[in-house]
């Protein structure tokens, strides 16, 4: 399995398992920019017994406190442990990005590659921000000094779960 890590963050995001496709938008094809998309999966979160009383917990067999609805890629368990999502501004989250990109580039750079791709790139999310932003859920990775974005397009309301954005430039993989 090929695991991808955000260079910013060094916070693992994403993995070979999820089926990556190009963003599109405006009829092209976003170079360097992949979506995926996430599903609502039932989790088993496992029955305890704390020495209740045997008569009421019959009574109560009509539930199942056993399993809960969560996101294949936010979740800690299933997925990769996101927060969120965040309530931002278009504004706040446009420094948010700035900021972000700056840390890839420079980390780009350090590993001696060329950052021109992923600047293509973060310059083509621009216009996508800025024609999407209403549809966008901001979450950040593991540990909060990177994000990823939920985006609900319309078939993502079809199924009830958003598609990620990923920048392939600003990822590293490692396979396990």
């Amino acid at each position: 399995m090929i695991v991808y890590t955000d260079l910013a963050s060094d916070d693992q995001v994403l993995s070979d398992s999820y089926e990556m496709k190009p963003l599109e938008f405006k009829g092209e094809v976003a170079e360097g920019i992949m979506t995926v998309q996430s599903q609502q999966v039932t989790k088993g979160v496992g029955s305890i017994n704390i020495g209740a009383n045997a008569s009421a917990e019959e009574a109560d067999e009509g539930t199942d406190d056993g399993e809960a609805k969560v996101n294949n890629i936010v979740d800690g368990e299933t997925g990769f442990g996101y927060e969120g999502p965040m309530t931002l501004s278009k504004a706040e989250f446009g420094v948010m990005y700035k900021t972000w990109c700056k840390k890839v580039k420079d980390k780009i750079v350090e590993n001696g590659d060329k950052p021109k791709p992923f600047m293509t790139s973060a310059k083509v999310f621009l216009d996508f921000l800025n024609a999407e932003f209403k549809n966008f859920e901001i979450y950040q990775t593991k540990s909060f000094s990177s994000f990823v974005v939920g985006w609900w397009d319309d078939e993502s309301n079809t199924i009830g779960a958003p598609k990620f954005i990923y920048f392939t430039h600003a990822m590293k993989a490692e396979k396990y």
